[in-house]
């Protein structure tokens, strides 16, 4: 049996990749996310990360679970605290009444994991924390960037205090897993259940995406509608002369193709 923290990477690139190429990954990184929005991907981020403290916090005695719980260097629902009356006011709270499906399905995913398997917990761990002390840590400073933010304020969710070198912690933290003592079945149900939160976490992005829609294309978007309305056009005009039906040409470029053309060419996906 592979060591865990190998089979975790690999096992998880394909969906990892996915979750970068997300709609609301390439407008964060394009600093077009609004602060409004952003204070409500906060809220997403909140129910997630109670849930999952809470839910550690009821298995810390696990042998395995306790392996990989560092509830002082890693906790982040006082950082998102923090954060969420900063960019949505004191009365932030109010917002949680409402939990969106995507937010209640992995809310749900962590829970069943809880009272099932503590072990994959382990997974959930996995994803959050090391994506944070990861990429998370250039998310802060496209936040910081594009949005002029004060000095400190915004951004408690990235900054990991209690850990003085991220890169030695998350040495350590993979060693810890490697060290997990799991059968055959229970280690490729936490490789499985990663992917799943990594599924879930692309779910609670697409939730935004319709707040995205409008937004002015980028210049390589633009090269990339333009190449497909050019490519869209000598194909019809080539299937026009073949066949000498005239309304092919109008076929060939109804909307739907053209925007099918521009998704593959940018790496997004469409409704279609």
């Amino acid at each position: 049996m592979a060591l865990l923290a190998v089979d975790l990477k690999e096992g998880t690139k394909t969906v990892h990749a996915e979750a970068e190429r997300s709609k609301f990954v390439k407008y964060f990184f394009r600093g077009e996310i609004s602060p409004a929005t952003y204070g409500r991907f906060l809220i997403s981020l909140y129910h997630i990360y109670s849930a999952l403290e809470e839910a550690l916090e009821k298995n810390k005695d696990n042998e395995n679970v306790q392996l990989v719980y560092f509830p002082t260097e890693l906790n982040r629902k006082e950082a998102l605290e923090e954060d969420l009356e900063f960019f949505n006011g004191p009365e932030w709270r109010d917002m949680l009444n409402t939990v969106s499906p995507a937010q209640k399905a992995y809310i749900d995913a962590i829970r069943r994991c809880s009272e099932t398997k503590p072990e994959l917990l382990i997974a959930h761990t996995y994803v959050r924390y090391l994506g944070d002390l990861s990429g998370g840590q250039i998310l802060a400073k496209k936040l910081q960037k594009y949005n002029d933010l004060p000095e400190g304020k915004g951004v408690a969710f990235y900054h990991f205090d209690r850990i003085e070198n991220k890169n030695e912690f998350k040495e350590m933290f993979r060693i810890r897993l490697n060290q997990l003592e799991v059968d055959e079945a229970t280690h490729k149900a936490i490789v499985e259940e990663s992917c799943q939160a990594f599924v879930r976490n692309i779910d609670i992005f697409q939730e935004f995406d319709h707040e995205l829609e409008g937004l002015p294309l980028t210049k390589k978007e633009q090269e990339a509608l333009d190449a497909a309305q050019a490519a869209e056009t000598a194909a019809a005009h080539e299937a026009a002369a073949k066949t000498g039906a005239s309304g092919s040409i109008l076929s060939n470029l109804a909307p739907s193709n053209l925007l099918n053309s521009l998704a593959s060419a940018v790496g997004l996906k469409t409704g279609a």
